[in-house]
């Protein structure tokens, strides 16, 4: 029975850890991508200095899903950074959600709940404080 427990415990870290690695990959990519893409290809509009930079606000992260897809298909190199940051930013929570999966799949209750509590927290504090904080300033 230990070997059964072991064996699902390694192959759930396994997992996670999986997880962990492709997302930062991933992530690490898209904007490595965008940045090459960026200076080899520099949008007209593209601010000459960091001060104008700052001042214009260029490349305001979106919060508007739909934009960020329509950007990245476009080819716009800030949109593929953004997206890369996105994606490296949901990596933890994909992390916690495949936790909440996997103790699930070990009938572990007590787990299970912990972990989705962890989650719902990380979701709420992702989609609803955040925005309302950026809303506000």
């Amino acid at each position: 029975m230990t070997d059964g427990i072991r064996g699902s415990r390694l192959d759930m870290n396994s997992v996670i850890s999986s997880v962990l690695k492709y997302g930062v990959l991933l992530s690490a990519v898209l904007i490595a991508f965008g940045v090459l893409t960026l200076f080899v290809a520099t949008p007209a509009q593209f601010p000459g200095s960091v001060e104008q930079l700052v001042a214009t606000g260029y490349a305001k992260p979106t919060l508007d899903i739909p934009q960020l897809l329509s950007g990245v298909a476009s080819g716009n190199p800030v949109f593929v950074i953004q997206l890369g940051l996105v994606v490296l930013l949901a990596t933890p929570v994909a992390r916690v959600a495949a936790s909440v999966v996997m103790f699930a799949a070990e009938k572990d209750r007590l787990y299970v709940a912990i972990t989705l509590f962890v989650l719902v927290v990380l979701l709420v504090g992702l989609f609803v404080v955040g925005p309302f904080e950026a809303s506000l300033g």
